[in-house]
């Protein structure tokens, strides 16, 4: 057992060595198990006051750690310029400072008038990290409103400042029953609020208020600082996108200048739109198509860079509609002015710009990019339209002079009275016919109204071809050399079918008797008006194989003609009855071939006892058909729906 003054000793030794508080509260219980008296209390009393000495000595090495902490804090705070850094380093070290649970910080927010919170360290609630505070409630408001630290020992029974259900939920779903908050002040304003918090109850004594405090001092600063880092960098960033624009408009300006000075000096040299083409497709790095006031290309060149999307063009209903949107487009820009946006898709953007001149439009520049233009571009674009406009007035001045005399000459060849044929030939020469040679008169029908344009159209599409041609009323008629007809029925049949215009034309019968040439425009007349009450369109017929029904029925109309063919062929003529459209071929390929069954079934593709069978049942069908005035009228007839019902029975 220790005598009174080995305690004496031991206590000193503990204070001396700074051992462990706990070391004193063994020895007081050491005494306080001693005899009672005079000396017992001594001990008692010296005991006490060691303790308290000790603990004296804590507490100044604590603030000491706390002081040496702000210290460090400001230093590193200074050395942040990045904000959401500078707050999760406030929250990390006052957490430590204070050696609490729960760190987070909430900032303020101008525009909702509310606190949210920005940063946390060691919170784990979701909840907790997304909740909104307003102004007037909550430890948050409370601190806000007074600028002065507080603190609750217990949350969730704390009257003083106004709860409420979401923030009291969050705070729950976090756990914490304590909780100490100070202001960021910038001035007179709040800027944020600065917590710790712990998940047990617990008191905060003044000196952690003190040093949450000073720490929040220094975190206003470099919140402060950060901000105005942040500010310092975006103006910087935004002069140097200023001068960097600045710089770029000045070389797009030049480039610009640039070209206009070579589109003046290629147009002074005589270059074509082919020229003009290319020039701008090299210089926007995209597909350029020059077209005329009908929409129809004259010419294309495709930029470095730019490749062609097959897809954007392979399906004919797709193909339509980026069509539609260009003629819309066109217009638009005839009517601003400017050139326009046809369509802009994902890597694929089409811009128009109209070509006017003194008589409206001429055409169109079109530009197809993988991105949009940019302003310099979109000049260059409509300078380039307008040097196309010269182009083309230039252009069209030539032509016009070129064909002025070609509807002269045409109307001459094949109107009566003709006159001076010797003169009209060496005339006709100055075009490439030949009327030494056998000529076809083609007559082609086209919708009312439509033939002065569809025939403006023709002039450029048929520039070089040997041929006169010229609307006549609402007809085209061309004159041209037998061996040229197939290539120009080609080229019609094609120019109709892709701009989706109704058409029905007639060719002639070669000739090269010049005066025989009126009867046979009138004669392609008449046959045209034949195939307008069979009602057939899209296709160009020979002569020969409407002339005979043309002089018979023509002056029939639709309903006539119906009733003739019911009549003739009875119950063989059945609108919709394939079984009886098949005879009806057969029928007619055995009387076209001389009544040879074989021939026929082998045109048809057919077995002949399969034809021949089909000869029995149109027995049944017609009844009396084989003598010769009954076969020559179901002949006539067969040929007769043909006519009108190529695929019934073509």
């Amino acid at each position: 057992m220790l005598s009174f003054d080995d305690y004496h000793c031991r206590m000193l030794r503990v204070l001396y060595q700074g051992e462990d508080r706990q070391e004193l509260v063994g020895l007081r219980d050491g005494i306080m198990s001693l005899p009672e008296g005079v000396a017992k209390e001594g001990l008692v009393r010296s005991i006490e006051m060691a303790i308290t000495i000790r603990e004296r000595f804590e507490q100044h090495q604590r603030r000491e750690r706390g002081l040496l902490a702000v210290i460090e804090t400001a230093q590193d705070l200074t050395a942040l310029t990045d904000l959401d850094r500078v707050l999760q380093a406030i929250v990390q070290r006052a957490r430590k400072l204070v050696g609490c649970d729960v760190g987070y910080l909430s900032i303020y927010d101008d525009q909702q008038g509310d606190f949210y919170v920005r940063a946390t360290d060691g919170a784990f609630s979701a909840k907790f990290k997304q909740v909104r505070v307003g102004i007037d409630i909550g430890v948050c408001g409370f601190v806000a409103r007074n600028r002065a630290p507080y603190a609750s020992s217990n949350y969730e029974a704390d009257s003083r400042f106004t709860h409420n259900r979401l923030i009291d939920s969050a705070m729950t779903d976090e756990n914490i029953q304590s909780i100490l908050g100070v202001p960021l002040l910038a001035g007179d304003q709040v800027i944020g609020v600065l917590f710790v918090g712990d998940r047990y109850v617990r008191s905060y004594v003044a000196w952690e208020m003190s040093i949450l405090s000073t720490l929040a001092a220094h975190a206003s600063v470099a919140i402060g600082n950060a901000r105005l880092f942040e500010q310092a960098e975006l103006a910087l960033q935004q002069a140097s996108a200023a001068n960097a624009l600045l710089v770029k408009q000045t070389a797009d300006t030049r480039a610009a200048a640039e070209v206009h000075e070579q589109l003046t000096s290629l147009v002074a040299r005589g270059g074509d739109l082919r020229d003009i083409c290319h020039m701008v497709a090299n210089r926007l790095e995209g597909h350029v198509v020059v077209c005329d006031e009908g929409e129809q290309d004259v010419c294309t060149s495709t930029g470095p860079g730019y490749t062609h999307r097959e897809s954007a063009t392979a399906d004919p209903d797709r193909r339509h509609s980026l069509e539609d949107r260009i003629h819309a487009a066109l217009d638009e820009s005839r009517r601003l002015g400017r050139s326009v946006i046809a369509f802009s898709e994902e890597k694929h953007e089409c811009r128009v710009s109209a070509v006017t001149g003194g008589a409206g439009l001429l055409g169109g520049l079109i530009i197809h990019t993988h991105e949009p233009l940019n302003e310099v571009a979109v000049r260059i674009l409509e300078r380039s339209s307008l040097v196309t406009s010269i182009v083309l007035l230039l252009k069209e001045r030539r032509e016009s002079t070129f064909w002025s005399d070609n509807p002269v000459a045409l109307r001459r060849l094949i109107l009566q009275p003709q006159s001076n044929l010797n003169a009209l030939a060496l005339q006709t020469s100055t075009y490439g016919l030949d009327l030494a040679q056998p000529v076809c008169v083609l007559a082609i029908q086209v919708p009312t109204g439509r033939a002065v344009y569809i025939a403006q159209q023709l002039r450029r599409l048929l520039d070089g071809f040997h041929a006169l041609f010229d609307e006549v009323g609402d007809a085209l008629a061309f004159v041209v050399n037998e061996a040229l007809v197939p290539a120009l029925q080609e080229l019609l049949v094609r120019f109709f079918i892709e701009r989706r215009l109704d058409f029905t034309g007639v060719v002639s019968e070669p000739t090269t008797d010049l005066s025989a040439i009126p009867a046979s425009f009138q004669t392609t007349r008449n046959c045209l008006q034949f195939l307008n009450v069979l009602e057939r369109r899209g296709a160009i017929f020979r002569e020969r194989e409407l002339s005979m029904y043309s002089f018979l029925f023509g002056r029939l109309d639709p309903r006539e003609i119906d009733g003739y063919l019911q009549s003739v062929l009875g119950p063989l003529y059945q609108a919709g009855d394939s079984r009886k459209a098949e005879l009806g071929r057969s029928l007619l390929a055995y009387l076209d071939h001389g009544y040879n069954a074989r021939t026929a079934a082998r045109a048809l593709g057919i077995h002949i006892n399969t034809f021949r069978q089909r000869l029995d049942a149109l027995d049944i069908v017609l009844g009396e058909w084989r003598g010769s005035a009954r076969a020559l009228e179901i002949h006539i007839g067969l040929r007769l729906w043909r006519l009108r019902d190529l695929v019934a029975v073509g």
